[in-house]
């Protein structure tokens, strides 16, 4: 009887510590920055909590960033702000505000002003 008993303590500790964890949904939201500009190079990426340095996102190239901690403050109306270099400066900004949710992915994409300039429109 006792080995019976040890045994079925024993297949249930097997069970129990066996469970995959890879099924669970993701509790932190996710950002996903795309360059559109051919003339545009996104090199920093921040918000509340998180900056993104030494970045290369050229034309046509996405980077997801896990936001692994939470964001600060709430998901709602969070302050994202790209930098990028054109024509050899750096100096270059722009900010929107976006909204986030746990387990999502929320996206922001630069693109050119339309007029050739290296003033970006984060979309």
């Amino acid at each position: 009887m006792k080995k019976l008993i040890l045994l079925l303590l024993f297949i249930s500790l097997v069970f129990s510590c066996s469970k995959e964890k890879e099924n669970l949904p993701l509790s932190y939201p996710s950002l996903t920055i795309t360059n559109q500009s051919s003339i545009m190079s996104i090199h920093t990426v921040s918000l509340v909590g998180y900056s993104f340095e030494n970045l290369s996102i050229g034309l046509d190239e996405s980077k997801t960033f896990a936001l692994t901690t939470g964001i600060t403050n709430g998901l709602s109306n969070v302050s994202v702000q790209l930098g990028w270099s054109c024509s050899g400066e750096n100096n270059w900004t722009a900010r929107k505000s976006l909204n986030f949710k746990n387990g999502e992915n929320t996206t922001a994409t630069l693109d050119d002003d339309g007029q050739g300039g290296c003033l970006g429109v984060l979309e």
